[in-house]
């Protein structure tokens, strides 16, 4: 004859087995997912800083826009001539002479970059640098001079009148630079050439995934 209790006993044992492994496996499967939540969450916020951690270089950016503030100016070049008419009297009878000088001027301009200068900051919509406009950085250069005398007179001078002239081409190509710096065209390609080094340099920085826009207010 079967022993109840001894059967209910065992009974319990194997419910209270059964049920063990089931809570334990439960925990281990809840622990698991803890785990993943743990990972996944860690990886979204090391993304979301990678989306961020450029302004942590901003201040090191600032000093290297300084450090290379030759290299990026922008360099523009022109051809330039000057034509003058001489005219001389002797003795009541005049004579006129004409000359004319080409040459090539190489003109530079960029921003300054100064540490108390300018500043880079992060703002709402990206990145901003501060600064005040671009100006001529260098003395121009003159390059491949060349003349012509286009007519002669009887009393006039001609290879003099063109020294003048070539004395003169420094001072007008510096005027002529200072002009230029206000131009539109030359105004966009100082703020392309400081934009790239400056994305090009954060983009390189650890951690970072993404560079936003970058604008130039001017002061």
């Amino acid at each position: 004859m079967p022993s109840y209790p001894a059967i209910f006993v065992l009974g319990c044992g194997i419910a209270t087995g059964l049920t063990y492994s089931v809570m334990n496996g439960r925990l281990g499967d809840a622990y698991a997912m803890v785990s993943t939540l743990k990972q996944e969450v860690s990886r979204q916020e090391s993304e979301l800083l990678g989306y961020t951690q450029y302004t942590s270089y901003l201040t090191v950016g600032k000093q290297s826009l300084a450090e290379q503030m030759k290299l990026l100016a922008a360099t523009v070049v022109r051809e330039e001539s000057v034509t003058q008419v001489i005219e001389r009297s002797l003795l009541g009878l005049s004579s006129t002479g004409t000359v004319a000088i080409w040459y090539s001027v190489e003109y530079s301009f960029g921003f300054d970059l100064q540490a108390d200068s300018y500043d880079v900051r992060p703002t709402a919509s990206g990145i901003e640098v501060l600064v005040k406009k671009p100006v001529l950085v260098t003395t121009p250069a003159i390059a491949n001079l060349r003349y012509r005398i286009l007519s002669g007179g009887l009393f006039t001078d001609e290879r003099d009148a063109v020294l003048r002239l070539y004395e003169e081409a420094a001072k007008n190509a510096k005027e002529q630079g200072e002009a230029l710096a206000s131009d539109a065209a030359v105004v966009a390609l100082c703020e392309k050439r400081l934009i790239a080094f400056l994305h090009d340099f954060l983009a390189k920085q650890p951690g970072v995934k993404i560079v936003p826009q970058i604008s130039m207010t001017y002061h």
